[in-house]
């Protein structure tokens, strides 16, 4: 049997100068579940995607806080070639609506998406958010296709039987047919009316397991029979098929930061873990951030040790306060007037309070702590300030807030070099630019106050590399790995 190729919906005025043409070609827009209204909060992690302010309009799921996956053919040019769908910002404005079952009403969050991942071998893309939704539990991924005979549920929020432009999601029980290499045939089963229309295109399909929803695939052609304005009786589609692309869709909607959510508590003990980094509150009290693995190299601290029992919470009002057992308030990062704020602890090392509608890519911040991450050649007159950090393959390079420059092992965490610049006030690191490297506490420089040096200042436009054999390396202006030229080092082979 050969299905028609889906478009996602457009607008009325575009439907009317283009129906004749897709009939010519053989092809209707597919769209939204014509089956029954959902009921507030029910289904939240499906999503309307708004698209071009109106010029199209799909449906999404919330695979994670900031992803949501849904059909490459919504973004495309020609929605019936959706290979040709591009990474990077959608060429056109659009706006997601997600964990909102009445459109008309204010539950769930509105929010831009920003970035595209298309999957080239099917109808998939993956779309990021500019900010996290929060209380919005996501959908989970299937990890073995749908069997013939499964029930599964369909959810959108395109066209019914009878509304047009419907404000509300609707949901339909649906069989599966058959199985494909990338694809599932699903035939409507409760109502047996319920159908794939326009509008839906993007939506989710997936079997309830309790009060788990896992998704099985993602709606991509119709015959759009008792949609609105079909005269077709056909009511089969076909999905996109999810399960044997788990790992990808994992991986590539990882984000570049970890999440803590408007009014939660990091108890006494409690990690907030990233890729590379992790936020803990201490047992002693204080907390910090550190390289995983190298829980002696502070990155960044409150300096709120000797509070055992402490715990920090980021409040309701935007404020994250650390506080002692006894609930006295001993640190916090001054954002209380912005409430519904959300922590991030970023891959580039810095920990930044956002607004709710803010992020890396979004902007909106109102507190960092300047905790950073650099890379990992230090060029001539660069300074590497306290809570600066640079990593390698094999080790990591920390200027510590004690004022100590130290190399770590990642494998084990295992200090493998130090100046040895414990100070009262936190130091910093410069590669100067007579090639000499030196370590000043804060306040101090050009020369006046230093407390370690490399004794290298007779090479002017000397620079420094941590390597990925684990060696700290300053190499003459014109040196470098493989061409020689180097003329001081730790040895820190890792």
């Amino acid at each position: 049997m050969q299905l028609k190729r889906p478009r996602a919906a457009w607008m009325t005025s575009l439907l009317t100068t283009t129906t004749a043409g897709l009939l010519i070609l053989g092809t209707v827009p597919a769209g939204a579940v014509a089956g029954d209204p959902v009921a507030d909060g029910g289904y939240s992690f499906s999503a309307k995607l708004d698209i071009g302010e109106g010029k199209r309009s799909c449906s999404a799921a919330l695979i994670n806080p900031t992803w949501l996956i849904t059909a490459a053919s919504c973004f495309a040019a020609d929605p019936a070639n959706p290979s040709t769908v591009t990474a990077g910002r959608p060429a056109d404005k659009t706006v997601a609506t997600v964990g909102r079952a009445d459109l008309g009403g204010t539950a769930g969050k509105s929010v831009e998406v920003v970035d595209l991942k298309p999957r080239a071998d099917r109808d998939l893309v993956l779309a990021r958010l500019a900010s996290p939704v929060f209380g919005v539990t996501p959908v989970a991924l299937a990890t073995a296709a749908p069997a013939v005979g499964d029930t599964l549920r369909a959810t959108g929020y395109g066209r019914t039987g009878d509304e047009w432009v419907p404000t509300r999601l609707h949901s339909a029980a649906v069989t599966v047919k058959s199985a494909a290499a990338t694809t599932v045939t699903i035939a409507p089963k409760a109502p047996a009316t319920g159908a794939i229309c326009k509008g839906d295109t993007g939506g989710p399909t997936f079997k309830e397991n309790g009060t788990t929803a896992v998704l099985a695939g993602v709606h991509s052609l119709s015959w759009q029979g008792g949609c609105f304005g079909s005269t077709e009786t056909r009511t089969d589609a076909v999905e996109t098929r999810v399960d044997d692309i788990r790992q990808w869709i994992a991986d590539s909607s990882s984000t570049d930061q970890a999440l803590l959510a408007p009014d939660t508590k990091l108890a006494s003990g409690q990690t907030l873990a990233g890729r590379d980094l992790q936020l803990t509150m201490g047992s002693d009290g204080n907390l910090t951030i550190t390289h995983k693995g190298i829980p002696n190299g502070v990155i960044w601290a409150t300096g709120t040790g000797g509070n055992p029992g402490a715990y920090a919470w980021l409040q309701p009002d935007g404020n994250f306060v650390v506080y002692t057992a006894d609930n006295r308030p001993i640190w916090n990062t001054a954002t209380w007037t912005s409430g519904g704020n959300y922590l991030s602890l970023q891959d580039d090392g810095n920990l930044v309070v956002y607004k709710k509608d803010g992020g890396p890519l979004a902007g909106n911040a109102v507190w960092g702590s300047g905790s950073t991450r650099i890379g990992n050649t230090i060029t001539s007159g660069q300074p590497v300030w306290s809570a600066q950090w640079a990593e390698a393959r094999s080790t990591v390079l920390i200027m510590q807030r004690d004022g100590n420059l130290a190399v770590y092992r990642k494998s084990d965490g295992a200090y493998l070099w130090g100046t040895g610049t414990y100070t009262s006030t936190s130091g910093y690191f410069v590669m100067q630019s007579d090639g000499n490297a030196v370590v000043y506490p804060a306040g101090q420089g050009n020369g006046v106050g230093s407390v370690w040096n490399s004794a290298t200042w007779w090479s002017a436009g000397a620079f420094m590399k941590l390597q990925d054999d684990g060696n700290l390396v300053i190499y003459k202006k014109e040196g470098g790995e493989g061409v020689g030229g180097a003329i001081w080092s730790t040895n820190t082979f890792a």
